[in-house]
């Protein structure tokens, strides 16, 4: 059981805007910190044949495939985690040869001395499941006709469930559309989409109605696993300001909104963020949702997280949201990432994992966008690691 022992001096501030929204503004305190080295590998198909070197890696990666850009997480048994990886490295065109999987990791977090296991602070990857259509669900043409295991090219998950019978359901950015599979990664049928939301790359060549790269970042799942909340990234190409969020029928396989004009909440994004990075439920109405903009490093000004009502809207119909971890401003009492600072900073472009453990503590990872990725101050220009951190809040329930 870790141990929550926040520093004196540390508190609440409540600041009351004009509005009835709350804005709590508070230091969170880092209780874990495991990492991922950049340059982790599994045997695989030779990939990065499309990229060219950037910080220090000459691609291509012969016979091995990077466990990287985790692009979302869940909770698994035994204190590991289910992590998603997203296209590859970033684009259609540069990641064909990237394989699709879902990754099950054990960490060791280095916790602060006295309790009963501190940890060395290393991540172990303990399962990988390959995606895959053997069945010809898909659409259309894929890379890999011969084996049928899906590729960076093929889609972009972004966003993923776990179902009660252990099958997956994610949600992808490049139709965009959700996609089922069973617990081996199996896809179990066609890629669900919803009319009127077509990327400007999607494979279909559907009239676009949002940019590419805005799709179902965040999916967050009613407690029962019967409803799918996909929240998409950015907004349409025209109509009204703010993300739009869907709702999903898991047993009618469906979704209830209409159309994309439709949708059954709106969320605006602060002044100067520019995506959401995940979301999810800890009960039938309430969630958490990570904010950011599109900087990194010494640079990053919002990388924050959330808390929404489906009850709490404003006057213009959005979520109300109230401000529930600057991950800019950590406490880190203990140094437990080793770097000499009291004060922690998570500052990555795209975080994009989140799970809560419990009212008090908070489970984030990073997409670390290997090998491009270089946010973390004092690593020089070596590729981002994955870490995943716990962090420690106030409750968001009795």
């Amino acid at each position: 059981m870790l141990t929550r022992k926040r520093p004196q001096g540390l508190r609440l501030v409540t600041v009351l805007l004009l509005s009835v929204q709350a804005t709590a503004i508070q230091a969170a305190v880092l209780l874990g910190f495991a990492e991922l080295p950049a340059d982790t590998f599994i045997p695989g198909p030779t990939s990065g044949q499309f990229i060219e070197p950037v910080n220090g890696r000459h691609p291509p990666f012969l016979n091995q495939q990077p466990v990287q850009g985790f692009s979302a997480m869940l909770a698994a048994k035994g204190g590991t985690y289910y992590v998603l990886g997203d296209n590859g490295f970033g684009r259609r065109d540069n990641s064909a040869d990237f394989i699709l999987s879902i990754y099950r990791i054990e960490p060791d977090f280095r916790t602060a001395a006295g309790n009963s296991k501190p940890g060395n602070g290393a991540i172990h990857v303990e399962q990988i499941i390959r995606l895959s259509d053997p069945e010809r669900h898909m659409p259309y043409t894929i890379v890999r006709s011969a084996d049928r295991l899906l590729t960076g090219s093929d889609l972009d998950p972004e966003s993923f469930r776990l179902a009660v019978d252990g099958s997956y359901w994610i949600g992808e950015e490049f139709n965009p559309s959700l996609l089922h599979f069973s617990p081996g990664g199996k896809l179990l049928a066609p890629p669900y989409t919803l009319a009127g939301l077509a990327s400007i790359d999607n494979p279909m060549k559907m009239p676009a109605t949002l940019p590419p790269s805005r799709g179902f970042e965040g999916m967050a799942q009613s407690p029962d696993g019967k409803l799918l909340y996909p929240m998409l990234e950015g907004r349409l190409l025209s109509g009204p300001p703010g993300l739009n969020v869907y709702t999903f029928d898991t047993r009618a396989q469906s979704f209830q909104n209409p159309d994309a004009t439709q949708p059954s909440y709106r969320y605006r994004l602060d002044d100067g963020a520019t995506a959401i990075g995940d979301f999810t439920l800890y009960s039938a109405t309430a969630g958490l949702v990570i904010e950011r903009d599109s900087k990194q490093g010494k640079e990053a000004v919002i990388k924050k997280i959330y808390r929404i009502n489906f009850n709490q809207l404003d006057p213009e119909g959005f979520l109300l949201k109230t401000l529930v971890v600057d991950l800019l401003d950590i406490a880190d009492p203990h140094d437990l990432n080793l770097d000499g600072n009291m004060h922690f900073t998570f500052p990555y472009w795209t975080i994009e994992g989140l799970v809560v453990i419990d009212s008090e503590t908070l489970a984030v990872i990073n997409d670390n966008n290997y090998p491009q990725g270089s946010a973390r101050e004092g690593r020089g220009t070596e590729p981002d690691n994955s870490e995943l951190i716990l962090i420690s809040i106030d409750p968001l329930w009795p």
